[in-house]
C-alpha cells in the first residue's frame, strides 16, 4: 500500500488538516487578550471575591490552551526528529499515520473545548471588570528612561550595569549605628575606638543599613504599637547560652541590621569562625535548623543523623567550649511550641555565647529571651529621615523642591508606610518611574489603601508595586515565590528557567536569555530581588520576606511550596496549581504522594529535598516543563521518564544518577539539563537529538567526552560548549561549528591541525560567534619543529568574533603570524593575547589594541623579534618585523597603552625586546616577568626601567641579563625577584625602592651586601645560592620584617642558616610564595 492509499484509508484529507490548523491559530490568536484581561483583573482581585475567582477561571483555562497549544507544537517537532532518516513515502506515510492518531485521541474536540472554555472565562471576566467600573489604562511597560535597549547587543557591561543596579538601592547610613553598636555589647563584644580612617573603609565595605538618626532621637511611634508585654515568665532561668531578639514590623530592616552586626569586624574577632548564620522563616523545623548548625560547625554535612535526639546529642559535642554566635532570622509564633525543646542543648553550651533572633511577633521576642536580655524593638524611621530616604528613591537625580506638586503627594504616600526602608525602597522606585502628576495621583488614590489589613502592614505597598509590573514582569515574578524563603537564586539559572516556561517573550534578534536577564535586572531595579549578602560577589539574589509573601499572596492559585502536609495545604486546590516545590521530608512525602500524583497540570515541580525513593509516576506529569531533582539519591531514572514529552528543563546537579534512559534522548524539547556534579558517568552519541538544547552542563568525569561526538552541530541553539576536537571524520570536521552561533564565553578548538585548508576551515563561521569571550585556537599540544606553511591559510581563515576578549594561539605551525583580521579595528575588545607553542614563529608585530592588558608569551622557542607596531597591512607588518632590531623609534601611536601585564617564558632564541619592553610601547605596564630567555644574552633596555611609571612588580630570572653600572629602578616597585642575575650593581638598583615590600634575589653571584635598614624597608625576603653576598646591614633589620628565609648564601655571618620567620596568614603566604616561584617546591607549613 503506497502512502497516498494510506492517506485515503485513514480518512484524513487536506480539507480537515486545514481546519485543524485554523482552529489551533484562533486558539492562539486568542490568547493575548486572555492575558491582557488577567494583567487587568489583578488589579481588583484584592478587594472583590467574585472579580477574583472569574481571574482564577481565566488563568486556568489560558494555562490549559497554552499546554494544547505546546502538546501540538511538541508533536510536531516529534514527527519532525523521527523523519529524519525516512524516505519522502516513509515521511509522508508516518505523518498521516500521526494524524489520523492525533484525530482519533481527540485533538479536535479537545481544542474545541478549550476554545469555547477560554471565550467564556474572557467573556465573564470583561464582564465583570466592565460592572465593577474598573478602567485600568494599559500600564507601560517600561519606565520612560527605557531599560529597553535600543541596539541588537550590548557587550562587556555586566559590571557596570550591576554597579548601577547597587547603586539605585544606595542610601547613606541613616542612624543605625548606635542599634548596632548597642546590640554588639548586649553580645559581649567589646567595643573600641578606631581612627577615623579605619571607621570610614569599614563603612564602605559594609552592607548599607538604614535606621534611626540616634538613638537619643525622639523615634516614631507605630500605629499599634504597645509597650513591652509583660515576660511570660520573668524567672526564666538564665543558661550559658544567652538570647537576644529583635523585633519589629516586616520591612523595618531587622534582617539588615542582623547581617551589619553579623559582618562586623569586631563581631568577627569576638566570634571567630564560630558564627552560624540559619534562615528560620515560618516553619520551625528543629530538626532542620538543628542540622543547619551543626553542619555549619563541621563544614560537612551530617546524613547518617535522623532523630531529634541524635542530632541535639551531636550538637552538644560540636559546641565543645568555643563560644560562638548563633543568628536565627525570622522567627514567627509558631516556634514558641518548640522553642524550649529546641534550646535545651543551649543551656549548657560555652559561656559568652549568645543567640541573635529576629521576628516580626513582639509575644516570640518576649518568649524566647532569656532574662538577661531584654527584647530589642527596631521601629520605623524618624518621619524627616524617612522623608529624605523615600524622596531620594522617589525623585531620584530630581531636587523635590523643584516638584511642588509632586512633593505633597509623596508627603501622603510616605506617611503609609509606616517608616519601612523597604517600602520607600519599592514605592520610591515605582514613582520614579514617572515623574508626572497622573502617576502619582494613580499610586496615591489606589483603593489598595483602603482594603482591611493589620496595623503597620505595608504588604499594600509592596502590592501595588506588584500591579505596575509589567505583565510579562509579573508572571517571572510570582512564579518564584515556589521557592523557600531566602533561597539564592543564581543569575543563568532562573533566566533559563523563566525560559523554559515560556515566560520571556521573543525580543527580534535578541536571544531570550538575554531578554531573561533584563527581566532581571528590571524586578532587581524595583528592589523585588537583592543581592545575596552571602554571595556578595557572585551573581546571585533573593527576596526579602516580605516580598515572598507578597509573591505568594497574588500566586495563591498557581504556586505552591509544601513545606508540611498539614490542613492548610491540603485544603488547596491542588488541581489547578501549576508551579510545586516539595520542601518535607521522604517519610512524609510518601504518605503525600497521592495528592501529586493526579496533578497532569503541573508545569513545574522541585524536590527541595534529596529524594532518596523510586519514583513510578512521572508518566503522569503530562505538562511538565521544570523538574528539579537536585540532589536525589536515585541511581537510575524511570523509563517513564521518556514519557515527559513536555520537559524544557532537567536538574538532575549533585545527584546520584549514574545513567540516563533510553528515550531520555527522544526528549526533543529540552532546552536545558543540569547533571553537574552527578554521579553520571557517560553522554549518548544520541545527544545530538536534543535539538533546542541551550545549556548542557555534565559532571567532570562525563564532560571530556562531549566534544568527541559526532554531529555537534545539530546543537545549534547550545550556549556552553566549551571544547570542540576536530576530526577527519564525518561529523567530526571543523564546520560543525558553523551553526552553532550561541556558544557564549569560552570555546576551545582543538587538533586544529586535522584542518587541511583555509576553505575548510572557514566553514567554522567564528567571526559569527558574538557571544564568545574567549577563544582558544589549539593546532596540537606541543609544537612542531617543521613549518606548517598551510596553517597560515588556515588561521587567517578562523577570524574571531569582533567584541572577543581572550585570544589563545597554541600550537600554531605557521611561519608567519599576520592574518588580515589581527589589527586594531578588528578587535578593540580584546584584553588578553596568548601565544603558547607557536614553535617556527620567529618575528612577532603587535598592532597597538587599546584594549590589550595582558600579554603572554610561552616557550616559543625561535621567536627572535617581538615589535609594537601601529596597524598596517600583513606586508607592512613584516616589514616591520624584520627592520625592528634597528629601530628604536616610535610615532607616538604605536603602543599598548591599556597593557598592564606582560610574561615572556622560554622563549630561547628571543635577543631583543628593544621595541616593546621600555616606557614609550607601555606607558601603564604594573607587572613585568621574564623566564629563561635566549642563551645568547637579552637585549633589554633596562635603563629606562626607571620611566615606568606604575610597575609594581619585576620578575626577571635564569636569562643573561647585564645592568648598567647606576641602573635605576622605578620607586613604585613594590616587588622584585632577580634569579640567575649577573652583574647587577644592587645597592645603585636598589636605593631607591621606597615601596619595595618583597625582594627576592636567587644565584646573584656578583652581589656583596644589600642597603637594607635605609630606605629600604622590605617586609618580605628571600636570599638564596648568592656566593659573594657578605652582608644585609647587620640581623637588627629583620625585626620588623614579616618573612624571611635565608640560605646557602657561605659568605654572610650576620645570620645563623638556613635563617626562617614567618608571621603572614596562609593566603599571604600563598600569594608572597607564588610571586617567587616557591609555590611548588615548598610546603608553606615549613615557613
Amino acid at each position: 500500500m503506497d502512502a497516498m492509499e494510506t492517506l485515503i484509508s485513514t480518512g484524513i484529507n487536506i480539507h480537515e488538516a486545514t481546519k485543524l490548523n485554523n482552529e489551533l491559530s484562533r486558539l492562539q490568536a486568542t490568547l493575548p487578550k486572555a492575558r491582557f484581561l488577567i494583567n487587568r483583573g489583578e488589579w481588583g482581585m484584592f478587594k472583590n471575591a467574585d472579580l477574583k475567582t472569574l481571574l482564577s477561571q481565566l488563568k486556568d483555562t489560558t494555562y490549559d490552551a497554552e499546554d494544547l497549544l505546546r502538546e501540538s507544537d511538541d508533536q510536531a517537532l516529534r514527527q519532525k526528529m523521527e523523519d529524519v532518516d525516512r524516505s519522502w513515502a516513509g515521511q509522508l506515510l508516518s505523518s498521516s499515520l500521526n494524524l489520523a492518531k492525533t484525530l482519533i485521541r481527540g485533538s479536535k474536540t479537545r481544542i474545541k473545548e478549550a476554545q469555547e472554555k477560554l471565550d467564556k472565562a474572557v467573556a465573564d471576566l470583561e464582564g465583570a471588570l466592565n460592572s465593577v467600573g474598573l478602567s485600568i489604562e494599559a500600564v507601560q511597560h517600561m519606565p520612560e528612561t527605557s531599560s529597553v535597549i535600543g541596539v541588537p547587543q550590548v557587550f562587556g557591561r555586566d559590571k557596570e550595569r550591576d554597579l548601577v543596579i547597587e547603586k539605585l538601592g544606595v542610601c547613606s547610613m541613616i542612624g543605625r549605628d548606635n542599634q548596632r553598636d548597642h546590640v554588639i555589647e548586649l553580645l559581649g563584644v567589646p567595643l573600641i575606638t578606631w581612627v577615623s580612617t579605619a571607621r570610614a573603609k569599614w563603612k564602605r565595605e559594609a552592607a548599607t543599613v538604614t535606621g534611626t538618626k540616634s538613638a537619643s532621637s525622639k523615634t516614631k511611634k507605630l500605629k499599634g504599637e504597645s509597650s513591652r508585654a509583660p515576660r511570660l515568665d520573668e524567672a526564666k532561668c538564665i543558661g550559658n547560652v544567652s538570647v537576644l531578639p529583635i523585633f519589629g514590623i516586616g520591612g523595618v530592616g531587622k534582617t539588615t541590621l542582623a547581617q551589619f552586626i553579623y559582618n562586623d569586624p569586631r563581631v568577627q574577632a569576638h566570634f571567630g569562625n564560630r558564627r552560624v548564620w540559619v534562615c528560620v522563616s515560618d516553619l520551625f523545623n528543629k530538626r532542620r535548623i538543628t542540622k543547619e548548625i551543626i553542619e555549619s560547625f563541621t563544614r560537612k554535612e551530617y546524613k547518617s543523623l535522623f532523630s531529634l535526639e541524635a542530632l541535639q546529642v551531636e550538637l552538644m559535642e560540636q559546641m565543645g567550649r568555643q563560644k560562638f554566635l548563633l543568628v536565627l532570622d525570622d522567627i514567627w509564633p509558631n516556634a514558641n511550641d518548640d522553642w524550649e525543646s529546641f534550646y535545651a542543648p543551649f543551656k549548657n553550651g560555652p559561656k559568652g555565647s549568645m543567640i541573635l533572633v529576629t521576628t516580626r511577633s513582639q509575644n516570640v521576642a518576649d518568649f524566647v529571651a532569656t532574662n538577661n536580655c531584654k527584647p530589642i524593638q527596631l521601629e520605623g524611621l524618624d518621619r524627616d529621615i524617612f522623608w529624605e530616604f523615600f524622596s531620594k528613591c522617589a525623585f531620584g537625580e530630581e531636587r523635590p523642591e523643584s516638584c511642588p506638586q509632586l512633593q505633597d503627594i509623596g508627603q501622603s504616600i510616605a506617611s503609609r508606610l509606616c517608616g519601612s526602608p523597604l517600602a520607600a525602597k519599592t514605592i520610591g522606585r515605582l514613582l520614579n518611574m514617572k515623574l508626572t502628576m497622573q502617576h502619582w495621583e494613580s499610586v496615591q488614590n489606589s483603593e489598595l489603601w483602603e482594603l482591611p489589613h493589620r496595623e503597620n502592614e505595608i504588604l499594600p505597598a509592596l502590592q501595588l508595586s506588584y500591579l505596575y509590573l509589567p505583565q510579562e514582569l509579573k508572571r517571572c515574578f510570582a512564579f518564584c515565590c515556589m521557592f523557600p524563603k531566602d533561597y539564592s537564586f543564581e543569575r543563568d539559572e532562573i533566566v533559563d528557567i523563566w525560559v523554559a516556561e515560556g515566560f520571556v517573550a521573543s525580543g527580534g534578534s535578541t536571544r531570550l536569555e538575554d531578554m531573561g536577564i533584563r527581566y532581571l535586572d528590571d524586578l532587581r531595579s524595583r528592589f523585588l530581588f537583592q543581592t545575596d549578602p552571602k554571595y556578595p560577589y557572585q551573581n546571585r539574589y533573593v527576596m526579602h520576606d516580605l516580598i515572598h509573601d507578597m509573591a505568594q499572596s497574588v500566586s495563591v492559585d498557581e504556586c505552591l511550596l509544601m513545606q508540611d502536609l498539614s490542613s492548610r495545604n491540603e485544603r488547596r486546590m491542588l488541581h489547578a496549581v501549576r508551579h510545586i516545590s516539595v520542601e518535607v521530608d521522604d517519610e512524609s512525602m510518601k504518605s503525600g504522594m497521592r495528592g501529586i500524583q493526579d496533578l497532569n497540570k503541573l508545569h513545574s515541580l522541585r524536590f527541595g529535598i534529596k529524594l532518596n525513593f523510586e519514583i513510578t509516576w512521572f508518566n503522569q506529569l503530562s505538562n511538565i516543563l521544570y523538574l528539579n531533582l537536585k540532589g536525589c539519591k536515585l541511581v537510575k531514572l524511570p523509563e517513564s521518564m521518556g514519557e515527559l514529552n513536555s520537559l524544557r528543563y532537567l536538574d538532575i546537579s549533585g545527584s546520584g544518577v549514574q545513567e540516563l534512559p533510553k528515550k531520555f534522548w527522544c526528549l526533543y524539547s529540552l532546552q536545558v539539563v543540569d547533571a553537574s556534579r552527578s554521579s553520571l558517568k557517560a553522554i549518548s552519541p544520541d545527544v545530538i537529538k536534543l535539538i533546542n538544547l541551550r545549556r548542557l552542563a555534565l559532571p567532570m568525569g562525563c564532560s571530556p567526552k562531549l566534544p568527541e561526538i559526532s554531529r555537534l552541530g545539530n546543537l545549534s541553539h547550545l550556549r556552553n560548549l566549551k571544547r570542540f576536537t576536530v576530526g577527519t571524520g564525518d561529523g567530526r570536521k571543523i564546520g560543525e561549528l558553523r551553526s552553532m552561533n550561541q556558544l557564549s564565553e569560552t570555546l576551545t578548538i582543538s587538533s586544529i591541525c586535522n584542518v587541511w585548508n583555509e576553505e575548510e576551515a572557514v566553514e567554522a563561521s567564528l567571526v559569527e560567534k558574538r557571544y564568545l569571550q574567549k577563544l582558544v585556537l589549539q593546532w596540537r599540544n606541543k609544537g612542531t619543529r617543521e613549518v606548517k606553511s598551510s596553517e597560515n591559510g588556515v588561521l587567517e581563515a578562523l577570524r574571531p568574533p569582533p567584541r572577543i576578549e581572550q585570544l589563545d594561539i597554541q600550537g600554531f605551525g605557521g611561519d608567519i603570524f599576520s592574518p588580515r583580521w589581527f589589527r586594531t579595528e578588528s578587535l578593540l575588545t580584546l584584553t588578553t593575547l596568548y601565544l603558547l607553542h607557536c614553535d617556527v614563529l620567529k618575528n612577532l608585530s603587535i598592532p597597538s589594541f587599546p584594549s590589550l592588558k595582558q600579554l603572554w608569551l610561552l616557550a616559543n622557542i625561535r621567536l627572535k623579534t617581538v615589535a609594537i607596531i601601529g596597524d598596517s597591512t600583513g606586508g607592512e607588518r613584516m616589514q616591520h618585523a624584520s627592520s625592528s632590531s634597528s629601530s628604536s623609534s616610535s610615532n607616538g601611536t604605536a603602543c599598548l597603552r591599556g597593557l598592564t601585564y606582560i610574561k615572556v617564558y622560554r622563549c630561547e632564541d628571543l635577543q631583543n625586546l628593544d621595541r616593546c619592553l621600555s616606557p614609550e610601547y607601555l606607558p601603564s605596564i604594573e607587572s613585568i616577568e621574564i623566564h629563561s630567555s635566549s642563551d645568547l644574552g637579552l637585549s633589554m633596555p633596562v635603563d629606562s626601567f626607571v620611566g615606568f611609571k606604575y610597575l609594581q612588580d619585576l620578575k626577571i630570572s635564569h636569562c643573561k641579563l647585564v645592568c648598567p653600572q647606576g641602573m635605576v629602578l622605578p620607586p613604585s616597585l613594590r616587588r622584585l625577584s632577580i634569579v640567575c642575575g649577573r652583574k647587577v650593581d644592587f645597592p645603585a638598583c636598589l636605593q631607591s625602592l621606597t615601596s619595595l615590600n618583597v625582594l627576592h634575589l636567587s644565584s646573584c653571584d656578583g652581589m656583596e651586601s644589600i642597603p637594607l635598614g635605609t630606605n629600604l624597608q622590605v617586609k618580605c625576603l628571600l636570599l638564596e645560592r648568592c656566593s659573594e653576598l657578605s652582608s644585609i646591614g647587620g640581623s637588627h633589620v629583620l625585626s620588623s620584617m614579616r618573612f624571611v628565609n635565608i640560605s646557602i648564601c657561605p659568605k654572610m655571618h650576620e645570620v645563623e642558616q638556613p635563617f626562617k620567620k614567618c608571621l603572614l596568614t596562609n593566603e599571604e603566604k600563598k600569594e608572597m610564595l607564588k610571586f617567587t616561584d616557591h609555590f611548588y617546591g615548598y610546603n608553606i607549613a615549613d615557613f
